[in-house]
C-alpha cells in the first residue's frame, strides 16, 4: 500500500486547495501546488475532472457553501479515482475525456433512454402533434375533426413541470460539462480529437486567442448587421476594454483564449437572446423606459439625460463612440455558462449592441495550470422601439448555412452509428435529438459514453506499478495476469 500512500500524499495539497475557504486569497493551497512539479498535471485533472453543474451555487451564503462542498467532493473524489485507475487516466490521455466527463455522459444516456423519460417524451410529441393538427383543422373549419382531435389529446395525461424538466435538465447538464471539458482541454493544451472535430462546431463559430485584433475581426462574422453601424471598430474596441475591465483580476488577457460563442446551438445549448431577455434586469429596466416615451434622442448625452431622470436608481451610463454604454452580470440558466457579464451599447436611434461573456473559472477561482478563458457572443444587434429585424434575408441565409453543415459534420459519425447498429441489430442511422440536444450532440454524448480506451502496453503498466511501489517478482505476477 506504499504507492497508493504516495499517491495519496501527492494529491493531499491538491484536494485541500479545493475546500480552502479561510484565506483571504481563496483556494490559495491549490495554486501553490499547482506551481511545482507533481502538482502541475494533478491541478489539469482537478480541472478537467471539475463537476460543471452545481445546484445552489448561485444561492445564499449557505447553499452556495453546500454547493461547493459538494461539488468539490465530487471533483475530489473523480480526480483521485483518475490517478489511481490506469484506464480511465489512459481513456483522458488517448481522447481528453476525463472521469467526471464520461460518467455525466453515462448517466445522461441512461436517463434520457429510460421506459420513464421515453413515456414522458412521447405524451409531449402526441400532444404537440395533435394541437398542431387541431390549429389545421380549426383554419379549414372542420368542426368535427376539431372536436374528434381535442378528445384524443384530452385523453393524453399532460407532463408535469417536473416531469418535462427531467430531459431538459439533463440535455442541459451533459452539454454544460461537454462544454467545461472542451475548453479546459484547450486551455491547458491537452489534445481530444474527439472533441475537437465532433462537438467544437457544434458549439462554437471559433477558438482563438484573446487579443483587440481576434476580438474585434467578430464583428464581420454577421457582417450584413455590423456594416450598418457608422463605426463598428471604435465600438468593438470599446467593448473589449469593457469586457476586460468587469472582470478585472479574473481575466488575463495576456495569457488567455477566446472561445466564441454560438448564440443558439440547440434547446440543451444557451439560448442567449433568451437569456438576455429573461435574466438581464438592467437592460430590462433600460428596456422599459425608452418603450415609455415617443421622445426622439439627438445624442446619446439626451438619452443619458432622460433615462437618468425617468429611471430609479438608474445604473451607471458611460458616453463613448456616439454611444450609451452600460453593463451588469446575471446568472445564465445554461450550464456552460453560469454567471455572465453583458455590455450593451445603445445608439439614439435605440438601437442596441450587445455582447456577453463568461470567464472559466473553478468555483470562482482562476483555473489552475493553463491558460485563462473568455467565453463571447458575437455582437448581438437589436433596436428596442422597432425590433422587426432588417436583416431577414441574410439571417435566413446565414442559418439555412449553419444546417447544411450541420448535416455535413453529421457524416463524422458514421462509424459509431454503423458499430450501434451491429449492437442493437437495427439499420446504421444517426440517433435522434433528446433532451433538447441536436443529433449530432446526442451522438457524441453517446459515443464518450461508451469510449474505451486501448488496452495498456507493457511499458504503461510497469510505469504504473512503478508510482505504485510494485516492483520485481509482484509486478511481473500481475503483468501475467493481466495478458491472460
Amino acid at each position: 500500500m506504499a504507492g497508493i500512500a504516495k499517491i495519496v500524499d501527492e494529491l493531499t495539497p491538491i484536494v485541500t486547495g479545493l475546500f480552502n475557504k479561510a484565506k483571504v486569497k481563496v483556494g490559495e493551497g491549490l495554486f501553490q501546488a499547482s506551481n511545482t512539479e507533481a502538482g502541475i498535471p494533478l491541478a489539469k485533472s482537478v480541472a478537467v475532472n471539475a463537476v460543471n453543474n452545481m445546484p445552489g451555487f448561485y444561492g445564499g451564503p449557505f447553499a452556495r457553501a453546500k454547493a461547493v462542498m459538494v461539488g468539490g467532493a465530487k471533483t475530489a473524489h473523480n480526480m483521485v479515482m483518475e490517478q489511481l485507475n490506469p484506464v480511465t487516466r489512459k481513456t483522458r490521455e488517448q481522447f481528453g475525456i476525463s472521469r467526471t466527463t464520461q460518467n455525466v455522459s453515462k448517466k445522461a444516456v441512461k436517463t434520457l433512454e429510460s421506459p420513464k423519460v421515453q413515456e414522458i417524451e412521447a405524451r409531449k410529441k402526441e400532444i404537440l402533434k395533435l394541437n398542431k393538427n387541431i390549429t389545421r383543422a380549426t383554419n379549414q373549419g372542420d368542426e368535427v375533426k376539431v372536436a374528434e382531435l381535442t378528445r384524443q389529446r384530452d385523453a393524453i395525461v399532460t407532463p408535469t413541470p417536473a416531469e418535462k424538466e427531467i430531459a431538459r435538465e439533463t440535455g442541459k447538464e451533459v452539454q454544460g460539462q461537454l462544454s467545461y471539458q472542451f475548453m479546459q482541454n484547450k486551455l491547458q493544451g491537452t489534445p481530444s480529437k474527439i472533441l475537437d472535430e465532433k462537438f467544437m462546431e457544434e458549439n462554437y463559430l471559433g477558438v482563438l486567442p484573446l487579443n483587440k485584433e481576434n476580438f474585434s475581426d467578430m464583428q464581420y462574422i454577421k457582417y450584413w448587421e455590423m456594416e450598418r453601424l457608422s463605426n463598428p471598430d471604435d465600438l468593438m474596441s470599446t467593448f473589449f476594454d469593457r469586457i476586460q475591465n468587469a472582470w478585472g483580476d479574473s481575466l488575463n488577457v495576456d495569457r488567455a483564449q477566446m472561445f466564441v460563442k454560438k448564440t443558439f446551438a440547440s434547446r440543451a445549448s444557451a439560448n442567449i437572446v433568451n437569456e438576455i431577455n429573461s435574466n438581464a434586469k438592467v437592460e430590462a429596466r433600460v428596456r422599459k423606459a425608452l418603450l415609455k416615451t415617443n421622445q426622439q434622442f439627438d445624442s446619446p448625452e439626451s438619452m443619458m439625460e432622460y433615462l437618468n431622470k425617468e429611471m430609479k436608481n438608474p445604473p451607471k451610463f458611460d458616453i463613448k463612440d456616439g454611444a450609451l454604454w452600460f453593463g451588469e452580470s446575471f446568472k445564465s440558466s445554461a450550464k456552460e455558462l453560469g454567471g455572465v457579464n453583458l455590455q450593451t451599447a445603445v445608439l439614439p436611434d435605440t438601437t442596441a449592441i450587445q455582447i456577453v461573456s463568461d470567464v472559466q473559472d473553478l468555483f470562482n477561482l482562476r483555473m489552475p495550470a493553463g491558460e485563462d478563458g473568455l467565453s463571447v457572443t458575437i455582437p448581438l444587434i437589436k433596436n428596442y422601439r422597432n425590433p422587426k429585424n432588417k436583416s431577414l434575408h441574410e439571417q435566413k441565409v446565414f442559418t439555412k448555412a449553419q444546417k447544411v453543415l450541420s448535416e455535413q459534420r453529421s457524416g463524422l459519425f458514421d462509424e459509431f452509428n454503423v458499430m450501434e447498429s451491429m449492437r442493437t441489430g437495427e439499420a446504421p442511422a444517426m440517433p435522434a435529438g433528446m433532451g433538447g440536444m441536436s443529433a449530432n450532440q446526442t451522438a457524441l454524448v453517446k459515443e464518450i459514453a461508451q469510449l474505451k480506451p486501448d488496452s495498456l502496453s507493457l511499458e504503461e503498466w510497469v510505469a504504473y506499478l512503478s508510482k505504485l511501489g510494485i516492483t520485481g517478482g509482484v509486478g511481473y505476477g500481475m503483468l501475467s495476469g493481466s495478458e491472460k
